[in-house]
This record gives C-alpha cells, sequence and structure tokens, in this order.
C-alpha cells in the first residue's frame, strides 16, 4: 500500500507527538536499533489490534527531537480520541508520548498538507559543561556572539537553492529550493535558542546551517559570507553539521489547522 494510502471506509486520525530522539535511531523504521515510527505503531497494533502504516510530517534523525511532530495513520473501527490518546501513552515507552489527536477527513496528509515548520536549534554557551544538557544542546565554551548570528541569519530569509546547506548524497535528484520566513536568535542566559521557520526543509539543513553560522564567527569572517556560501550551491562550501541533540522539530501547521478539527483534548 502506497504511503499515505487509506482503505474504503477508514478513519482518518492526526496525532501531535513529542519524543526525546536521545535513544533512537531516527524516525523511520529500519533493521536495526529503535525508530520512532516503529514504536508507534506497534502501540496502535496492541491498542487496536490493527496493523496501520504512521506517516510523519518529516523524518528525523538519530538524536532529533520532537515537541510538534504530526503523523497520520487510517483506523478500520471508530476508537474515541482520548482513548486513542490515553491508551497509545500507557503503551508506549517513556521517552514518547502522544500529546492530541484530532479526527481528521481521509484526504489529509501528515506531510503533503503540511504549509510551515519550525524547528528550533539549542546551543548551550558556558565555559563549563553541564549533565542537564547532555543531548539536549550543543555545548560551546567560547563566548557567541548572538547579534553575528542574526546578521548571518538575516542573508538567507526568503526562496533560495538551499545545496549548500544539504546532506550532499542526499540532494540528487531532489528538488533543493526551500523558503525560510523566519529566523528568530535569542540568549536566555546560557541557553542560545535560534528558531528557523520555512515551508520545509532538507536533509541536516537546518544544523548545516547553524553549525556555518558558528564556523563563521569564530574564524571572523563577514556575516554577509553566508549569502556566498548559498549562492555556491555546493555542500562543499559551508561548515560543519552541528549534533543533532540540540535540534527539535517544534511545530508543523496545516490550513485549515489542526484545532479545528475534533480533539481528544
Amino acid at each position: 500500500m502506497a504511503e499515505g494510502a487509506g482503505r474504503k471506509g477508514d478513519g482518518r486520525i492526526a496525532c501531535i507527538v513529542q519524543y526525546d530522539g536521545s535513544g533512537f535511531n531516527g524516525w523511520q523504521i529500519q533493521a536495526h536499533g529503535r525508530s520512532v515510527q516503529g514504536e508507534i505503531e506497534g502501540a496502535v497494533r496492541v491498542l487496536t489490534r490493527e496493523t496501520v502504516r504512521v506517516v510523519a510530517s518529516g523524518r528525523t534523525d538519530a538524536g532529533v527531537h520532537s515537541l510538534g511532530q504530526v503523523i497520520h495513520f487510517d483506523l478500520a473501527r471508530d476508537i474515541p480520541l482520548q482513548k486513542i490518546c490515553i491508551g497509545l501513552n500507557g503503551i508506549l515507552p517513556p521517552d514518547i508520548s502522544i500529546r492530541n489527536a484530532y479526527r481528521v477527513e481521509d484526504s489529509f496528509h501528515a506531510r503533503f498538507d503540511a504549509v510551515e515548520r519550525e524547528y528550533r536549534y539549542y546551543i548551550f554557551n558556558y565555559p563549563q559543561r553541564t549533565p542537564f544538557m547532555r543531548y539536549r544542546a550543543m555545548w560551546m565554551r567560547e563566548q557567541v556572539d548572538v547579534e553575528y548570528l542574526r546578521q548571518a541569519a538575516a542573508h538567507i530569509i526568503g526562496e533560495f537553492d538551499f545545496s549548500s546547506f544539504c546532506k550532499k548524497s542526499e540532494i540528487h535528484g531532489k528538488n533543493p529550493v526551500r523558503r525560510l520566513t523566519d529566523i528568530r536568535i535569542a540568549r536566555m542566559d546560557e541557553l542560545i535558542e535560534i528558531r528557523v521557520v520555512g515551508n520545509a526543509f532538507l536533509h541536516h539543513m537546518v544544523r548545516i546551517i547553524v553549525g556555518t553560522m558558528v564556523e563563521m564567527s569564530r574564524g571572523g569572517e563577514e556575516p554577509s559570507r553566508i549569502r556566498d556560501i548559498l549562492e555556491q550551491r555546493d555542500r562543499d562550501f559551508s561548515g560543519i553539521t552541528a549534533p543533532p541533540y540540540g535540534l527539535y522539530l517544534y511545530r508543523v501547521a496545516y490550513d485549515p489547522p489542526l484545532d479545528s478539527r475534533e480533539s481528544a483534548f
């Protein structure tokens, strides 16, 4: 059955899912290691006695976290939405939770219907490490110039070919054009938050943008240099890929919004 395809008469359910990515090999089911998709599909099978395919708004890499991943799946029988949330949370391991469930039309697609996505990247900026940020944020000892990061980020807001900020092996055959609508960077004591909003993202895109801006700052380059890197359309010209554990899929938006549908809570 094709991804997202439903059987006649199905009831389509969408859920907002949160997970700590530290213990997973990523979203997608694979031959070895835990996956978020595999855990959720297993929990749905236990709760409903139905075998379903769970489709996500986007695949997250190993170590990447989610505060607002959106999924959908089809059920052959009607189950109350609160029972779905409470039941799945009672079955799922403690590093995954269902925040809410919605009854959506059969044509709804968690990935293809998304109109906007927001990621947040966190940097713990302090001379000494802390166990509380382990696998939660990238640690940087030296002082990070937040204003520099803001100036650099301003040069890549808009619709561009982001080939320079994508995993090189993944770009072939894909459209590399994406639209970033907002990048906001703020310091909260020792924590730096980088909020990136766009219509869609390439593989490793946010992590490479963050890593490149950090390297540029360290090297004393002009903030406008990031635009030159963008225009090269070649991964070889950009910087490091920031660690996955600093990245959070924060929000996925739809039109009409999920909150306009019947929900569990």
